[in-house]
Order: structure tokens, then sequence, then C-alpha cells
């Protein structure tokens, strides 16, 4: 029997539709507007006057055939944009990159998944291979959508806005996970503000070495690091794009494609950097330092980091910082999620 209209809004009023349950496919939460661009372009036209932290990670497609070539990654165009153009430091290197084709930047085998992968799959991909963007196909001759952790973060603030009210917070006991319990109920009395689910907080002092931030970030797998003066107060934010806008065009390819984004710290050092590695971190770093209290509701960090368009914010109490929150934080909660559905659907 068909179900009702009526009962579906009882249901959702009463936050028995079983949001996550029905989350059975990446098709329904991933972005189906899928940014691309033709392989016959330089790189320069695909950074023209545009900022180049707006532009995101591009879908290389064969302007004859069609097919798949493969993804310019965020990481990549940052690597290559020249930091001197039209001023009097400008190298030959500086222009000549931006006249390359962008076939010649991109990741041939990019992550993807088929449109039929369910959330969990997407999540281990994306976490095992820390890549932050992931392309659904069936056909590469036709690209279905991209998944980004933004995607994750959208899809939990939406059953925020849907079915979470503002009631006091409950804790989740492990013997419930073995109860009659739904999946969003257990979201509900689970991980719910930023001392639940902060990672711990690696910091740098302002003062350090571009060098040395480079070398902390790639020892803890790091995406950012908050800076802190004398007083161990957060000044600031570098983050691993920050730092890839400040280093010059690799001479050598083989410093432009990188696992974690960055060029090894020791291979910078082989090259003509040193100026730039040598210069004060807080130089470089352009992020805003955003904060929550370690009470915060996770929904109202899900809504700082969408709407601002911000990878972590800062947990602090009394003007110590406690830890970050970052969209890999988010992901992994989604992936905690998911895991549950699978061990309570079995």
């Amino acid at each position: 029997m068909t179900q009702s209209v009526v009962d579906l809004f009882q249901q959702l009023a009463r936050n028995e539709f079983g949001f996550f349950t029905r989350l059975r496919s990446v098709s329904e939460i991933m972005s189906t507007s899928v940014p691309t661009v033709s392989s016959d372009v330089s790189l320069g036209d695909v950074v023209g006057r545009r900022d180049p932290f707006s532009i995101g990670s591009l879908v290389v497609m064969d302007s004859e055939k069609g097919d798949l070539i493969g993804l310019l990654q965020q990481s990549t165009i940052l690597r290559c944009l020249p930091r001197y153009l039209n001023t009097l430091k400008e190298s030959d290197r500086d222009r000549t990159i931006l006249t390359g084709n962008v076939c010649d930047y991109v990741t041939r085998r990019a992550p993807h998944v088929g449109s039929a992968a369910t959330p969990l799959e997407v999540l281990e991909l994306m976490m095992r291979q820390h890549c932050d963007c992931i392309l659904v196909y069936d056909d590469p001759h036709k690209i279905l959508g991209v998944v980004t952790p933004v995607n994750f973060a959208c899809t939990m603030l939406l059953y925020y806005r849907v079915f979470q009210t503002l009631q006091p917070l409950q804790r989740l006991r492990l013997v419930d996970l073995d109860s009659h319990l739904s999946l969003d109920e257990i979201f509900c009395r689970g991980a719910q503000t930023a001392r639940d689910v902060m990672g711990s907080s690696v910091v740098i002092s302002s003062r350090e070495p571009v060098a040395a931030a480079i070398k902390l970030m790639q020892d803890e797998s790091l995406e950012f690091l908050p800076l802190v003066d004398e007083d161990k107060h957060v000044t600031g934010v570098a983050s691993r794009n920050d730092i890839l806008m400040a280093l010059q065009p690799p001479s050598r390819p083989s410093l432009i494609q990188q696992v974690d984004g960055l060029p090894h710290w020791i291979d910078l050092l082989a090259t003509d950097l040193e100026p730039t590695l040598a210069e004060p971190i807080s130089t470089v770093a352009k992020g805003r330092v955003v904060s929550v209290v370690p009470t915060s509701r996770l929904a109202e960090m899900l809504s700082t980091l969408t709407e601002t368009g911000r990878d972590a914010v800062m947990v602090q109490e009394n003007g110590q910082l406690l830890g970050t929150v970052s969209l890999t934080d988010i992901v992994r909660v989604f992936r905690t999620l998911m895991r549950l559905q699978t061990i309570k659907g079995n």
C-alpha cells in the first residue's frame, strides 16, 4: 500500500521518518552540478581573474571525444599559480606555467564510484585515500555528480533543521546500540557538541618559518595549523592551501602532484624556495579565526562551516584553544553513523 502524504508528515513530526535509513545511494547526496573544463584550455584560462580559492577541483573532459580525462585538483591549481606575476620578482616560469594545457596537470586516476554506491562506501574511500573530491559515474562519458565533505555536512545540517529541537542533550550508552533505538535517535543522543567531536589542537608559533609548518603538517597529517602568539592565544590559521599559494610553481613536474597536497619539505629545500621557506608562517596564513565554545551544538558548527566556507573552527574557552573541528571530523561522524546503520540493519 502506498504511503499517504499525511502518514509521511506524521512520521516526520514524530521523527520516525528514518532519515539515515533512507540514505541508500550516493546519488541522494551528491552535487549534480559538476564543474568541468575542456581539454583544449590552458591553466591560465581556468583561473582567469577569479579567486583561486573559489575554483575548487575541476573535471577535465576530452574536447573531441567527450571522454573523461581526469581531475584537476584544487591543490594542483594553487600549487601552480605564480606568486610574483606582474611584480618585480616575476620570472619566466610564472607566465610559462599558465600557458600549459590543463591535461598536463590532471590526476588521471581520480577517485570515483558508481551511482549505486552507498554513502558508507564513499566515506570509506574518502578517508582511505585522503581525498576531498570523488566523482560519480557509471559511464566515463557522462559524469553524474561529485561528492565532497561539504555534501555530508549539508546532509547532516538538513537533518537537524527538520528534526532537531532545542531539548536537553542526552548521552549515548553502549548498551543503547543493541536496543530498539533507530539510527535517528542514536544520532540525537550521540556526539552533539564541539567537545564531543573536536580533534586535538596542534599549534605553531606565528614566528616559525614556513618550512617548520610544512614539516609539522606532514608529520601530524594535518590540513591546517592554528597560529599562536607568546601568550598561546590564537592569532590566525594557516591551511595547506595557504602554503601552496605561497610556494612558487615547481620547476620539476614531480613536485606538482603529491599524495597529501604538500611537496615534501626536503624536496623543497633542493629547489630555489629557500626565501619562501624561511618566511614566518604568519606572512602566508590567510585563514580568519572562527571560534565556538566547547558546548556549541553540532548543528551550530555545521552552519558555521557551510556558511563561511571555512575548513575548520577553533574550539576555545576563556581565550584558550581546546581543539578544532574540521570538515574531516564531520565526515568521521557521518561515517560512524553509516557504520551503525549497517550494524543495525543486519
